[in-house]
């Protein structure tokens, strides 16, 4: 029988002595070379086996303390070690964790968490700008994203895809700001449907002309404009550039 097994052998023949009402004490007389590894476990096993479990009055508790702290008086207080010892002792640390291969992991490690946390935070921005309009806090991040993406297109097809997506969401706020009543800075490309003198409607939107504007002689009824321009409180959109778009 091995050491453990045999401990474990005594430990259950001592938790069904006090079971049995064998005071812990009088158990562990008979096994004194076991007596300082059991006493906290025989005394854990009392209190758990007992429904109503008597602790240790506030009296013992006090002097238990009191006793404790006597002897920890008499202990010798520990010496701080000289400033030269600290400093040797963490040069030595320093010195077996500045290594060549812990730099590189350590900034490996900084750059790859750098790197992702940027990613999230843009990710995450771009998530709450899709629905920005303009004068919109994030309406500046949403464009800038959407150029990112249009440098990024990998073809021709993938552009004019971007290209037709982001159109329609010009459209989107230019309704989005005429539906809350508010001003602001639009564009959009759509198609002339009538040329007014100083009004033209592109796209279904009555479009004012500057009369200090000039515009391009080839475009015509049913030619795809560029449209920049200040919209107003009063669903006046004001043209500061119309553009042919090819």
């Amino acid at each position: 029988m091995t050491n453990a097994n045999q401990f474990e052998t005594i430990l259950d023949e001592c938790i069904s002595a006090i079971q049995a009402g064998i005071p812990i004490d009088e158990v562990l007389e008979t096994v004194p070379e076991y007596a300082t590894e059991l006493r906290p476990m025989l005394y854990a096993a009392t209190i758990l086996t007992e429904p109503n479990p008597v602790l240790v009055p506030i009296e013992q508790k006090a002097n238990l303390r009191a006793k404790y702290m006597a002897e920890v008086a008499t202990l010798p207080q520990p010496s701080t070690p000289p400033l030269t010892e600290r400093l040797q002792a963490a040069y030595h640390i320093a010195r077996r964790r500045l290594t060549r291969e812990a730099l590189l992991s350590d900034l490996l490690t900084i750059a790859i968490t750098t790197m992702l946390t940027i990613i999230m935070t843009l990710l995450l921005v771009n998530y709450a700008a899709i629905d920005a309009i303009p004068g919109d806090l994030l309406y500046r991040f949403k464009r800038m994203s959407e150029n990112i993406q249009l440098t990024l297109s990998w073809s021709d097809e993938n552009d004019l895809a971007l290209q037709e997506k982001f159109s329609q969401r010009r459209l989107y706020e230019v309704e989005e700001l005429l539906s809350q009543d508010r001003s602001g800075q639009v564009e959009f490309t759509g198609a002339v449907e009538n040329q007014g003198k100083r009004l033209w409607l592109i796209e279904g939107y009555p479009v004012i002309l500057p009369a200090e504007m000039t515009l391009d002689p080839a475009i015509q009824l049913g030619s795809r404009v560029h449209v920049m321009g200040f919209l107003r409180t009063n669903r006046d959109l004001v043209a500061d550039e119309i553009t042919l778009v090819e």
